[in-house]
């Protein structure tokens, strides 16, 4: 399934797309919006325009897996995104939102709709920033500013989240297939 990762912001969305085949990330673009958010409507356009079939939004927690106000908005935006699809955002593994999830549920609850349906999953996204400002950085060209560096590291931190996802996601289905390749020749060494 490709894949289209946001890293919504407070003025700034990045945006990027995995390849087809859903083995590497690319950014895409910058979307530029009010505190509300980029609009289901576009994000919606995104999906169709690349055949997307899943959406990926990061999840700003602290260090200490703590929740922020950044984090709060996020899943604000999560929910609403999600619930024009007619769905709820699956949480990262490892994340427990079940005691701030109901609050989004009961406000942005999911209504009939004639969407495409999309998969909207929530990837833990702690230091994809700084990784992204590290790598822009890198290649920062003579005579570019800082301000001029500052929509190309939105689409670079979405393109990190996503290629995070695309690797764990890789790594399990590899564990997966591994262990039932183990499982049936531990069964046939017993007969």
């Amino acid at each position: 399934m490709r894949w289209i990762c946001l890293d919504p912001g407070d003025k700034r969305t990045g945006v990027a797309i995995s390849s087809p085949e859903g083995t590497f990330a690319i950014p895409v673009m910058v979307l530029e919006h009010d505190r509300r958010g980029a609009s289901a409507a576009r994000i919606e356009e995104l999906l169709t325009e690349h055949g997307a079939g899943g959406l990926l939004i990061g999840l700003p927690l602290r260090m200490n897996g703590s929740h922020s106000t950044q984090t709060s908005a996020a899943l604000s935006f999560a929910f609403r995104i999600a619930a024009h699809f007619g769905t709820v955002p699956e949480p990262p593994p490892g994340i427990d939102l079940s005691g701030i999830a109901h609050a989004y549920t009961e406000r942005d609850a999911c209504r009939e709709h004639r969407r495409p349906v999309v998969r909207v999953q929530l990837w833990d996204e702690r230091l994809s920033s700084w990784d992204a400002q590290r790598s822009v950085n890198s290649g920062a060209r003579e005579g570019r500013t800082r301000r001029d560096r500052r929509p190309a590291l939105d689409a670079h931190a979405a393109t990190i989240i996503l290629q995070s996802y695309l690797d764990a996601s890789t790594a399990n289905a590899d564990y997966q297939q591994d262990s039932s390749t183990s499982d049936a020749s531990s069964s046939d060494s017993r007969d």
